[in-house]
Parts: structure tokens; sequence; C-alpha cells
């Protein structure tokens, strides 16, 4: 018999005893129930967290697998005899790849079975949710792409073990193995504690990759790492071929093949073997190189000093001067590089001449022209040490102003290690996370103010490193870092520590004009907006600080609010349309109508590092990741702008005043209330009655009084009992 019709005939028999068996069913049974099991313990909203939940639950299907597989590789179970099946006058391998190909349709099955309670919810939230057909079938594709090379996986793990083991020690091994495949990416962790996560690489489902179900991200969110889930997916897959070509190849049952078929399998296994080391070494080499960039990042402020655990560093100084203007060009047109021409009018609004002003710059970026207009422009030279650059010879007097005009071009691709260096573990079962901060792509952008990408007056300290103690009795650095917010969400001074009595942040005046690809919206924390979708995007308005960022974002227009969202989760343009409601609301109380612009974007990678950033001059709301926003904070964000904390006055005034936004009531909650314990103020009962019994146009007048007296120091009592009178 020759050996291609040997195999075609070991697969037929298989497959026509598998068949005839209960496996079949079972397979088919185990697939259903994984998917319903999927289906009913996730929160997702969108089909990306329906993923990571088949994914994870991927785990229960190849133990399944694994079982049927190892049953039906056994060769002592063909019926009839199995001594007449094995003495065939044909190769073991072909005998042996047949018995594998004869059971595969048990993976193919198991895996399609769990495929279809997901994929149907997968396409109920899609088309809920207004995305395309040809979104939901990318998503199918990748629920398809997760499941049926892990299915393949298992089978020739179990496959593997049916050959050689029965019975109990079959059950045993395979459970043993089973569990290698589910903790053992946790226990290469523990042993050797490396900083990036090659871990993941073996975990078996790859759940750990994917961003948590609860998070509702969209496809764009896995876009940047979509070739390291493929390359993951792939490998497994290779793996479970070059599993199968060495037990073809390496049976004990060994007759005499021809040469050239014994070395065709060689090949295959030669080149399975290459394809999976290829693969597994490549997907580690990014990991290690995003990882080490966020090593080297934290290292690089390292240098600078590092802070120990509980002492706080020092506070920035304010700057003597102000940039009152910005017209900045903004070129991201060749990603992840950024050019940026930036010219700034600065002003000296102090008693005192300035001297050699400072401005704080990104290192990563390379300054290719500074100039300042006018006659003292020859006697201006400038130096630069590490984030900040420094005018020698600009003197502005009192009350004098100088234009300066700054070009830089730099790389822009952030990664950060949110567990620090050397890699703490949060949990027993935490694996390390990497997290993209500021970022110029081609499927997206993140320029927030703290990261320093345009010049910020004054000597800032965009980062320090903090010395945490771990549990193990080491030390691990940790990066300290913005955007850093008030309590309320506003962005205040830049920098991870403010001056504890910051003078008041006058809002310069911000022209911007960003040229890039046009695959994403480009949006700003400025009033205005023009042509968002490119590929030239004009934004103007005044503000303390200016954030940029791009994503793939639905748009809806109201005439009460501008509202961005994803729109694979319309549950995110819910939230934001309540959200706007509540600023609205607060602006209302101070007595300024603002149209709210709520811009809220997915998680991005598996860190959960979610932000979210008021700016009170523009009435502009930016979240992503899974943030929250209440009544008080619209009220506190609006009341006390960007001050650093809220002190007792102003936890009394908002605690009442913010029931107004969610209320329209200054109804109290029972229990204790900060007022409640401030000396010479006004109890709650006082100040809710006050509120509710007094007209709203003095309410008004009387909350825009102290809305600026706000900005200029922090509340006293008797500023509340001056603005309630008698």
């Amino acid at each position: 018999m020759r050996w291609t019709q040997s195999f075609r005939a070991a697969a037929r028999y298989t497959w026509t005893r598998v068949r005839r068996t209960w496996w079949l069913p079972a397979a088919v049974a185990g697939g259903l129930a994984t998917g319903l099991l999927t289906v009913t313990q996730t929160v997702a909203e969108t089909g990306v967290g329906v993923l990571q939940q088949a994914a994870q639950f991927l785990s229960f299907l190849q133990a399944g697998v694994m079982v049927l597989a190892g049953l039906a590789a056994d060769p002592e179970r063909d019926e009839d005899s199995a001594a007449v099946f094995w003495s065939w006058p044909a190769d073991t391998a072909a005998l042996v790849l047949g018995k594998l190909v004869g059971a595969a349709p048990l993976a193919l099955l198991a895996a399609l079975g769990a495929a279809v309670p997901p994929a149907v919810l997968m396409a109920s939230l899609g088309r809920g949710a207004g995305l395309p057909w040809s979104s939901v079938l990318a998503e199918w594709g990748l629920l398809l792409a997760w499941l049926v090379p892990g299915a393949l996986w298992a089978a020739a793990v179990g496959g593997a073990l049916g050959l050689w083991l029965r019975g109990l020690p079959l059950f045993a091994a395979i459970l043993a193995v089973w569990l290698a495949g589910v903790l053992g990416a946790y226990l290469f962790q523990a042993l050797f504690n490396p900083f990036f996560p090659v871990a993941w690489l073996l975990q078996w489902t790859g759940s750990a990759m994917l961003p948590p179900d609860f998070e509702d991200a969209d496809q764009a969110a896995l876009g940047g790492d979509l070739p390291l889930l493929v390359a993951h997916r792939v490998l497994y897959l290779a793996a479970a071929g070059l599993v199968v070509t060495i037990l073809a190849l390496g049976y004990r049952r060994h007759r005499s093949a021809g040469a050239p078929v014994r070395w065709g399998l060689r090949l295959a296994a030669g080149a399975l073997a290459v394809l999976t080391v290829a693969v597994a070494a490549g997907a580690a080499a990014v990991l290690y190189a995003r990882a080490d960039a966020g090593r080297q990042e934290l290292l690089y402020y390292a240098r600078q000093g590092v802070h120990p655990d509980g002492s706080p560093p020092p506070a920035d100084q304010v700057p003597q001067f102000a940039v009152t203007r910005y017209q900045l060009d903004v070129d991201a047109r060749r990603p992840p590089e950024l050019r940026v021409d930036a010219r700034m009018v600065l002003e000296n609004r102090s008693r005192v001449p300035v001297q050699d002003p400072t401005f704080t710059l990104r290192h990563v970026f390379t300054v290719t022209r500074v100039g300042v207009e006018g006659r003292e422009a020859a006697a201006v030279h400038w130096t630069r040490d590490r984030d900040w650059i420094r005018l020698d010879g600009l003197v502005l007097p009192p009350g004098g102003s100088a234009t300066v005009t700054l070009s830089y071009q730099g790389k822009v691709d952030q990664w950060t290690l949110p567990g620090g260096y050397p890699w703490t573990r949060m949990a027993s079962t935490s694996l390390p996370d990497l997290w993209h901060g500021a970022h110029v792509g081609p499927a997206g952008l993140s320029l927030p103010a703290s990261y320093g990408w345009y010049p910020l007056a004054g000597r800032v300290t965009l980062a320090r490193a903090l010395a945490m103690p771990t549990p193990a009795g080491q030390t691990a650095i940790w990066l300290l870092e913005g955007p850093a917010t008030t309590g309320s969400g506003t962005i205040r001074w830049p920098g991870p520590v403010p001056p504890e009595a910051p003078a008041p942040l006058e809002p310069a005046s911000f022209s911007v004009t960003v040229r890039h690809l046009a695959r994403y919206p480009v949006l700003s924390n400025l009033q205005d907006l023009d042509g968002p979708w490119g590929p030239d995007t004009r934004m103007a308005g005044t503000s303390t600080f200016l954030q940029l960022v791009g994503w793939p974002l639905a748009h809806v227009a109201t005439p009460d609010a501008d509202i961005w969202y994803p729109a694979a989760d319309p549950g995110s343009r819910k939230n934001a349309a309540e959200w706007a409601s509540w600023l609205r609301e607060a602006y209302t109380w101070v007595g300024q109508e603002v149209r709210p612009r709520v811009v809220t974007l997915p998680l991005v990678g598996t860190a959960r590092v979610d932000r979210l950033s008021i700016d009170p001059h523009s009435g502009v709301v930016m979240e992503s990741g899974s943030a929250i926003m209440v009544p008080h904070q619209a009220m506190e964000a609006v009341l006390l702008g960007p001050r650093d904390a809220a002190g007792d006055v102003e936890s009394c005034l908002v605690g009442v005043v913010g029931q107004l936004v969610a209320w329209g009531q200054p109804d109290l909650p029972p229990g204790p209330h900060p007022c409640d314990d401030l000396p010479g103020g006004p109890r709650a009962g006082a100040l809710a009655t006050w509120l509710r019994e007094t007209p709203r146009a003095q309410v008004v007048a009387a909350l825009s009084r102290l809305r600026e007296i706000a900005a200029q120091r922090p509340l006293r009592a008797s500023d509340l009992r001056e603005v309630m009178g008698p």
C-alpha cells in the first residue's frame, strides 16, 4: 500500500470511528457550552470585549478537546483488532498522521461551537451600534483566529498523550499539561520576573494580551498590537503542526518508508520548527523593545535623582513670565515623527526684570532653530539642559514682551511600565503590562500637555523617579509623571508636583494647525475646531494648556453638546451626553452658557490607566479607559478651575452646590458634611437653605464672585459669609 493511501485510509478510518462514538456530539456540546459561558459571563458592550472573554474561557474548551483527542488517538481503541490495524503493510508515520488528522474535526467542531454564541453577541452589539457588516465580519475573523488555533493545539497535545498513555495515566497527564498551559505563564513570571511581558507567549489562550472586557475596547484599540496578536495565534498553530510531524517521525512503532516520504516529513518538521521559533522570537523582540523604551525613559529621569517613598519631590518654581499667545504648526504626517514650528509671545507681568527665560520641552525633541524677533535678537543665544531650553541674553523688563520662534522635531512613541522597574507584581495572577503613552501613529495620536510636546513656560519637571519598596524587600523605581489633575479632573500646573501656592495661571491664546494623514479626526481642548478629519485641522481658543488626541471616533452634534465616541461602544455616547448636561448646568450657575465637547477614548493595551480631564475654560472633557465623572466633579471644575486641591471651604461649597447639578435641588444626603466642621463658616443646612430660598440670579452672582476669588487664592469661610449676606 502506498504511503498516501495508508494515510487516507487511517484518516478515513479514524473519522468513521469518531462519528460513531459519543465523542463527536460531546465536542459540539462542549463547544456550545463554552460559548454560552462566554456570553453569559461577559459584561462587554463591544465585540472586542466579547473576544477577550472568549479567549479567557478558551482554556475550558482546550481541556475538553485534549481529552477527546487523547481518546481518539489511542491505538488500542481501534475497532475489530488493534493488531490488525497496526500490522498493515504501511509506514507508521502515515497511520499516526492519519489518526491525528482524522481526529482534527473534533477540535474544529468544538471551536466552531464555542464561536457561535459569541459571534451572535458580536453581531448583535455591532449592528446595534450601527457598525457595518464588514466590521462585524472582521470581529468574527478575529474570533475564529483565536479559537481554531487554540483548539488545534490542544488536539495535537492530547493526541500525542493518547498515543502512549491509557486510562487514568492519560487523564492525569492531560490535567497536568493543561494546568501547565493555564498557569505556566505565571510560574515563568514568578521564577524569572522579566520586566517585559514575554510570559504572554506562554499563555495558551493569550487572553492577557487583550484589553479586559469591561473596558469596552474597539477594533482600533487592537490596531497597533494586531501583528503581535496574529503572531501569538500563528505560534500555536505552527506548534500544533510541529507536534504532529514530530510524532509521525518519532513514534516507536517504526517501519521503513520510502526516503522521499521520510525526507518530506523531516523538511516539514524543520520548516515548522523554524516558523515557531521565528514567530516567538519576533514577538518577544517587539515586546522587549517596547518595554526597554519605557525602561530607558525611566532611567533617564532616575539619573537626575531618585526620591524615596514617603518623601515627596520638591515642587517647581513659578515662572516669572507667561506665554500669552501660541501659534503652532504641527506636522504629524510621518509617524512616529512630530515636527512643530512654534511662535510664542512672552510677557513679564512682574515688577522685576526677567533674565534668561527658560522653556520646557521634552528631551526626545531635537531643536533645529530658535529665534527672537526684534532688535535684541542678535544678542540672544540658546542653551539646552535635558528638558529645559534657556534663552541666554534675553531680558524682559517689567511689563515687557518678546516674540520667540522655535522649530523642533522628534519621534513620539512613549511606552511606560506601570509596574515600575524591576517590575513589581501587583497580584499573584498578574503579568507585566505596557502602557502606550504619548504617541503619534498611523492609527491614533495622543499628545497630552504634561508630556511637554510644546514649549511650556518656566523650568517644569515633566517626570520624576520615585523609589518604592516591594513586598520582597527590594526597591522598584516608578516614574511619576502627568497628566496631573485636580480632584475634579482639571489639568493643573504641569509636572508631577505643582507649586504649593501657585500664582494664578493666566490662560493663553492658542492658534494651532495640525497636518496629518486624515485617517482619523484630530481633536483638542480648545473651543474652535475646523476640519477635524483633515488633512489640515485648525483649532483655536483660550486655555492654560493644550492637548491633542486623534482616534477613529463617531461624532454626534446637538444644540447642547458636541460628542465624540467610539462607534462600537454606544454606551460611551450615553455617558458623554450625561456628562455634558452636568457640565452645561454647572456653567449656568456661574452665569455662562457653554456648549461642552466630550471626547471618550477606548483603552489601548492591557494596562488599566484611566484618565479624565476637564478644561474649565472651554468646557471640553477628554476621557480614556473607563474613567467616570460625577456631577460634583463638574461643579468643582467650573468653580475652582485648575487649583491643585480643594480646601475645607471649597469642599463645603462644592458638596452643597454640587447637588444643584445632580438633582436640581440642594438636598443634602444624611450623614456628616464638610461644612459641619468649618470654623467660622455656615453649616451645610444653612447653605442649602440659602441656595433654595434665594433668587437664582442672586445665587448666580454670588457663585460667580466666589469663582473669581478661587482663581486668585483659596476660599475662606468669610467669603461664604460675605456672598450669603446677613
